[in-house]
């Protein structure tokens, strides 16, 4: 197999205007003060690029999934990812109407994200699972300290919105949970024995 390509990911468009350089700020039309703005944008960005990587890892187990229950843990994943998708984009536009700009390239996603990526290899079913659920809990304990500072800072729409997703975050991981309590999805060590 062919090494990866490495190398600069990530280039600029020739000839194209700038309208708002990442890590800047900008006025926005929500009148949330300028330095309070910034605070939430930074956290909005460690939550959008936590949903991001989520994405990736139910989109990943998806892909692989196998065993006597793939079909329904599946569509468990499938419903996850869409949704982690929903919130990442829906966290993304809520960092531009506050002035920002939302992390959008894999090295800013992966500096931001407190949710990590797993290796490139295929696990087995359970451990896949065991860390999507450490992914979950993870990006709600990150969006339940930025909805306090959602409400510190007054910030009612973003309280809202993260509150929101909270609570469809918290029932995908109790999805995940009911599966990893199912004697059926066994280990590949234990299926060797």
């Amino acid at each position: 197999m062919e090494r990866p390509q490495s190398g600069r990911l990530v280039h600029d468009l020739e000839g194209a205007d700038v309208r708002q350089a990442w890590g800047t700020m900008e006025g926005n039309a929500l009148r949330l003060d300028r330095d309070d703005a910034e605070r939430m944008v930074e956290a909005l960005n460690a939550d959008h690029a936590g949903a991001f990587n989520l994405f990736y890892l139910l989109r990943k187990h998806y892909w692989t999934a196998e065993g006597a229950e793939h079909e329904d843990v599946a569509d468990v994943l499938k419903e996850g990812y869409q949704r982690a998708r929903e919130i990442n984009d829906d966290l993304a536009m809520r960092i531009t109407q506050l002035g920002g700009v939302p992390a959008s390239t894999p090295p800013a996603l992966q500096e931001y994200a407190p949710v990590h990526l797993e290796a490139e290899h295929l696990f087995d079913l359970r451990a896949s699972l065991e860390g999507d659920l450490e992914a979950y809990a993870t990006l709600v304990a990150s969006m339940r300290e930025h909805v306090a500072l959602a409400d510190e800072l007054g910030d009612e729409a973003t309280s809202e919105l993260l509150r929101d997703h909270l609570e469809d975050l918290e029932d995908d991981a109790h999805d995940i949970e009911e599966f990893l309590e199912d004697d059926t999805l066994v280990t590949t060590e234990a299926m060797r024995r």
